[in-house]
């Protein structure tokens, strides 16, 4: 049990006696700088974001230059962030490049749907009237009229077309808007791969001279590895850091790292006091105060130390992995070309003994970037990620059941309302004139909607027996768009979500959690956004969620009402999706900087703070107060795909969609850099994971979307269609035809040969990839060869043009990002254990108390 300090036998009683020095506003504005992006050199300009380049995936002059809508030419300034950042930016823009050309490529359609309607076929909601929708149910309009079109002055015997011709016409436009988009991926592909490559040659950075043993002997030291090393590749070893299995006692000192931040905060609070308010009112009251405070916290901190000393004392070190720094590049490749074993090398009795490490296998791979690294987590196996990843999937579909539930809800609620001005109008209502019409409407108010549905809004208004109907159609569109609102919100709340789940899941370094995130993050975005509607018609989850929507048989088919109902719920998402992803960043960013504002407006002549306004006790608050939020890559990557899966998903029937996502990646991309130049703080050396992951992503869209399309068109409620054989029964069902008969519909051929082309391409060439590797790993094997020469190719392709020795560009600060994997050098670490940079000694060991007085004021 410890005792409590009391003031007079305080052995820290020195450090309250110093004298408190003024916190330095230049040494903020500094702090400033060095925390957000900028350019190098000393003087650490800030970018400027409106003229800073951030290049793009195409070639330097010719067709490059003339498409590139932003004019930053290929470059990226922001590239001594790594490729991961510099992608992300580049594919942003590819995304809008390829949203604007698919927006052009549906005019067409888009053109037919609002302007060829049908008189008969009319909606009250202006969303559904660019959708196959205002194109009118097959049963009832055979024809669309062409618009523009005059008989008398063209000469025409008629200007309609059949809906049946239309439907081929816009399974060719689909066609042209799928190959164009493969060819963009394919593209995309191409110079994403490219963008790493560069960058790893002009950059210098620690892993490029690091491995990473991922099994080490649990006696191994850092002197034994640096030996083996050194003799097994003939290269000079720069330095050994092993990780061991403290993960406990790593977030005990982050715990720690707290108390001790409360503890110093304290302390300067009391110097402040001390020095200038000894003479003021309520002085002896306030120190008491904070005395007893500083009592609390030591006590606190020593208690910290008690329960690290217990998790030390109660299991023994070991080493897990180790991170070997060479003293050159050849001396990491030829390190990973001597483990380049074929499998049955690694794991027969044939394994080299020169390989062995104290009698031991070892597995090495290339070190990810040090400032990604999570070191409390490398204790975690895979198998017990595994669990984890198991728990946070299973609360992640059960956030799913509740977004479903809410949308049902919503749906319903809706349906309820369109169903007041659902009743069929009069034959031959609206070939008579509007004093007729009003006639009928005054004898029954339950046909008002026949009439006023063709009228403005301040007609409506205008007119008594159109209440009702205004009052109706407010209530449905309201109704959608607060369904779009709680969609914007679920999505909101998967992020948070997954950000809690990506820290419980102990992942090893951030690269790795954040590519994990982005993943699962896109997948519940897009299956809130995107598919929910599709599940309209499923019975089941009616009845799991107590709901029955009238109209379920036509919620299953693209129908006239689907569109009415989910389609124009999909695109007022959409629409709040422009802006709802920035909108709590961008209060952030005013909000800061308007703080900002109002510290720098009442400095003092010698452009220090004005202690009327604000009083800070140390210099870690007022650095604080300028620093920004972390730059969160999968939460962009996660937003931005969602958008181009449901904008392109739907785009035939919907053709506002990828106009609609054009705007979403453009504003995107400003915001974003923007942010990133005026807000956030330099982010760690992401690698291209999360860019690779996006790229197979959007080739998965390729094979949705054509599906998509053929089941859109391919639906008889709007395009009964003409079959290759045979012919449609005269009393057909148009919601319960077979699939066969479906898609044996004469327009559909262009989209089936599509998709078998595609298709047929990805299998062919995944086969014959496998099949050579394969082939190879087999004469690898008999031939006792390496099995990863391609790895170890493409490695020394990657080495740096010019090269420098590591310790080198390390004491000429060559190297990008971290340089060390020292725990205790880096800066996330030194501040959550409250340690200043100079506090850390050999083996990644804490000292038992470390107190913040030694941090500069200044």
């Amino acid at each position: 049990m410890l005792k409590r300090i009391n003031e007079r036998g305080d052995d820290y009683d020195e450090e309250i006696e110093i004298e408190w020095r003024k916190p330095s506003w230049k040494f903020a504005k500094r702090f400033e700088r060095s925390n957000r992006p900028h350019r190098s050199g000393q003087g650490m300009d800030k970018y400027d974001w409106m003229s800073v380049t951030t290049g793009r995936h195409c070639f330097a002059t010719g067709c490059g230059e003339q498409f590139d809508l932003w004019d930053e030419g290929r470059t990226s300034e922001f590239s001594t962030y790594g490729s991961g950042v510099t992608n992300y930016f580049k594919f942003v823009k590819w995304s809008c490049w390829v949203m604007l050309i698919l927006s052009t490529i549906h005019l067409p359609v888009l053109f037919i749907n609002l302007l060829g309607t049908n008189e008969m076929i009319g909606l009250s909601l202006n969303a559904a009237m660019t959708t196959f929708a205002n194109l009118g149910s097959a049963s009832e309009v055979e024809s669309v009229t062409i618009p523009g079109c005059d008989a008398a002055e063209f000469n025409f015997d008629r200007c309609e077309v059949s809906k049946n011709r239309l439907a081929g016409v816009f399974a060719y436009v689909d066609v042209a808007g799928t190959v164009f988009f493969v060819l963009a991926w394919l593209w995309l592909r191409k110079f994403q791969g490219k963008e790493s490559r560069v960058l790893n040659r002009s950059t210098v950075s620690a892993s490029d001279y690091t491995i990473r043993l991922t099994s080490v002997p649990e006696d191994a030291t850092e002197l034994e590895l640096a030996h083996f090393f050194a003799e097994l590749t003939g290269e000079a070893v720069a330095a050994v850091h092993l990780a061991f299995n403290n993960s406990k006692e790593i977030v005990s000192y982050i715990q720690r790292g707290k108390v001790m931040q409360q503890r110093y905060k304290c302390i300067q609070r009391i110097r402040y006091e001390k020095t200038v308010n000894r003479q003021s009112n309520g002085y002896k009251k306030r120190l008491r105060k904070l005395m007893r405070e500083r009592e609390d916290l030591t006590l606190s901190v020593r208690q910290k130390d008690e329960k690290r000393s217990k998790i030390v004392k109660g299991k023994q070190q070991r080493a897990i992995q180790a991170f070997v720094t060479f003293e050159t590049e050849t001396g990491f490749v030829k390190a990973m070309a001597n483990y380049n074993l074929s499998w049955i090398r690694r794991n027969c009795c044939c394994y080299p003994t020169r390989l062995l490490f104290k009698g031991s296998r070892v597995d090495i791979d290339q070190a990810p970037q040090p400032s990604t690294i999570l070191w409390e987590n490398l204790e975690y196996t895979s198998g017990q990620r595994l669990v984890r990843k198991c728990l946070t999937t299973s609360v992640a579909l059960l956030a799913i059941l509740f977004s479903v539930y809410i949308t049902f809800l919503a749906r319903d609620y809706k349906g309820e309302v369109l169903h007041k001005a659902s009743r069929p109008c009069p034959s031959g209502f609206f070939e008579q004139d509007p004093a007729y019409q009003l006639k009928v409407v005054e004898q029954d108010l339950d046909l008002s909607h026949c009439y006023c549905r063709t009228l403005s809004i301040f007609k409506q208004w205008s007119i008594n027996q159109c209440h009702d109907h205004l009052l109706t159609s407010s209530q449905a569109t309201a109704t959608s768009y607060a369904a779009g609102l709680i969609v914007v919100f679920t999505n909101i709340f998967f992020t948070i979500l997954m950000d809690r789940a990506g820290r419980f899941e102990k992942h090893h370094s951030l690269d790795e959690m954040e590519a994990s995130n982005m993943v699962r993050v896109f997948l519940l975005k897009f299956v809130n956004t995107g598919c929910i509607v599709l599940l309209y018609g499923q019975t089941w989850l009616q009845r799991l969620v107590g709901v029955q929507f009238s109209d379920a048989s036509d919620l299953n088919t693209f129908g006239v009402e689907w569109y009415a109902t989910g389609g124009t719920s999909l695109i007022t998402v959409m629409l709040l999706n422009i802006f709802a992803p920035h909108a709590g960043t961008f209060v952030a960013y005013f909000r800061h900087r308007t703080k900002i504002r109002r510290l720098e407006k009442n400095l003092t002549e010698d452009m220090e703070t004005s202690d009327s306004h604000r009083v800070w006790h140390s210099q870690e608050d007022l650095n604080e107060f300028y620093r920004g939020p972390n730059f969160r890559l999968n939460y962009r990557y996660s937003q931005v795909l969602v958008t181009m899966f449901v904008c392109w998903m739907y785009a035939i029937s919907m053709p506002l969609m990828p106009m609609l996502g054009a705007i979403s990646c453009y504003i995107s991309y400003w915001v974003d850099k923007f942010l990133f130049c005026n807000f956030y703080k330099a982010p760690p050396m992401y690698s291209d994971a999360m860019g690779e992951k996006s790229t197979i992503l959007v080739g998965c869209l390729v094979l949705l979307h054509t599906l998509m399309s053929m089941w859109m068109l391919g639906s008889e409620e709007i395009f009964q269609g003409v079959l290759f054989w045979g012919d449609y029964p005269s009393n057909l069902d148009m919601t319960t035809s077979s699939l066969q008969v479906k898609l044996s519909k004469k327009h559909l051929f262009p989209l089936q040969m599509t998709l078998i082309a595609f298709g047929g391409y990805i299998v062919s060439t995944n086969l014959s990839k496998s099949f050579i590797r394969r082939l190879c790993g087999c004469l690898r094997c008999l031939t006792c060869s390496s099995s990863r020469s391609g790895e170890i190719r493409t490695l020394k392709k990657n080495m740096n043009t010019v090269q420098v020795n590591y310790s080198s560009a390390r004491d000429r600060d060559l190297i990008k990002g971290l340089s060390t994997y020292n725990i205790l050098q880096n800066p996330t670490y030194q501040e959550a254990f409250a340690i200043t940079p100079g506090m850390y000694i050999m083996r990644q060991c804490v000292p038992p108390l470390l107190s913040r007085t030694k941090l500069p004021t200044a």
